[in-house]
């Protein structure tokens, strides 16, 4: 059920990475995300996602990674062909990867740490993201990464519909512009009052977090249960 508190985690949480991926030459105007709610552009920010990451690791939740990817024919574009931004997301670019600046190595994944590949702005949208929060009882997710007014804001949509609370860490999201930094975070306000935090307000409570027990289990033997296979009599 979704937590009805002020916690600024929740009661069991999970971190989404929201498309930390890096940007390619072309799309660096229009999507290059350096409006934020600190200074130091789009670096500082990875930075502070970073630390987010770091403190999510420690407490033992579960953390999923997330890239938008296209087809380089736009065969899976869909309406973002009528959007107002710049191609992007594009299979077999430097959009495939990660901004170097993160601690993620995607050929040797830490345990309880996913990635997942989604086709829209919601991260929630025809993904497996939810198999996995269901999987760690998760009722809250924390939101960091880009952009701030588009799918930072369209998965906490989902989050919502979804019934989770979200916990969006105010200076670890950006946007192209302030405008619209500034306008994705009236709107998640305004989706859940509760639902924008200080960055440090959501790592001080990650490192008091007594950890998903599921979690563990994954760190510790590798896999959620080792009770697989036909079911005995």
């Amino acid at each position: 059920m979704i937590p009805t508190t002020d916690d600024p985690i929740g009661e069991t949480p999970a971190l989404i990475v929201v498309d930390p991926q890096q940007s390619t030459t072309e799309s660096e105007e229009a999507m290059s995300s350096g409006a934020a709610s600190i200074p130091g552009g789009r670096d500082a920010v990875m930075e502070n996602i970073d630390t987010v990451v770091e403190h999510a690791r420690d407490a033992d939740i579960p953390i999923i990674w997330g890239k938008e990817l296209h087809r380089p024919d736009f065969a899976d574009y869909g309406a973002e062909i009528e959007s107002c931004e710049p191609e992007h997301g594009i299979v077999g670019t430097c959009a495939e990867e990660f901004d170097s600046i993160l601690s993620i190595d995607e050929a040797d994944m830490q345990p309880a740490e996913y990635v997942v590949v989604k086709r829209r702005y919601n991260f929630f949208h025809r993904t497996d993201l939810e198999h996995i929060l269901r999987t760690y009882d998760i009722d809250t997710v924390i939101l960091v990464g880009f952009m701030t007014n588009i799918c930072v804001h369209y998965t906490a949509h989902g989050a919502h519909e979804h019934d989770y609370a979200f916990r969006v860490a105010e200076q670890a999201t950006a946007a192209p512009t302030q405008e619209l930094h500034e306008i994705g975070l009236k709107c998640l306000r305004y989706l859940q009052p509760r639902g924008v935090r200080d960055l440090t307000e959501i790592t001080d409570r990650l490192d008091e977090y007594d950890g998903n027990p599921i979690v563990r289990e994954v760190k510790e033997t590798g896999q959620i249960t080792p009770d697989t296979g036909p079911v005995s009599h």
